[in-house]
This record gives C-alpha cells, structure tokens and sequence, in this order.
C-alpha cells in the first residue's frame, strides 16, 4: 500500500480530504481548508501543520500516527518537533 493509499484509507474515517500533488507532498483538507502537509524527504516524514506554527519528523508512518496527526496529537508521539519556517 502506497503512503497516498494508507493516508486516503485513515483520513476517509474522518471525514477529510487528500489532495496529492505532483511533486509527491500530500495536503490534508478538513472543512475546506488546508491544515497539515506531509512530505516525504529521503527516509523520513516531514508533517507540518498548516493552521498553526508546528511541524515535525517522523521516521515510521502508520495508522497510528496517521490518526494522531489527524487529532493533532503528534506531539504525543515519538515525532521530533522542529522549528516551522
């Protein structure tokens, strides 16, 4: 299953759309808005929250942690936060 695929398959439980872009980064749309943007950079995930100032890495995507970006729990997670620039 395709990082696209697994991202689709969680968020549909929460009502909220993927948008993929060409150049691979995946846009999280809940309630017409934007709020998180995911990127795949080498073997790492950089997940950035687009309605506040956070972003973070992850090294394993799952279910799991898929849903906790969804709630916006990441900061529960063994996610590293890092400065959104």
């Amino acid at each position: 299953m395709s990082l696209v695929q697994l991202v689709e398959k969680v968020a549909k439980k929460y009502n909220i759309k993927v948008n993929s872009l060409p150049n691979g980064v995946i846009i999280l749309v809940k309630n017409g808005v934007g709020f998180v943007q995911i990127a795949a950079v080498r073997d790492v995930y950089y997940i950035r929250y687009l309605t506040k100032n956070e972003a973070y890495i992850v090294h394993k995507l799952n279910e799991k942690i898929i849903e906790s970006i969804l709630e916006e729990k990441l900061d529960e997670t063994k996610a590293l936060k890092i400065p959104d620039v």
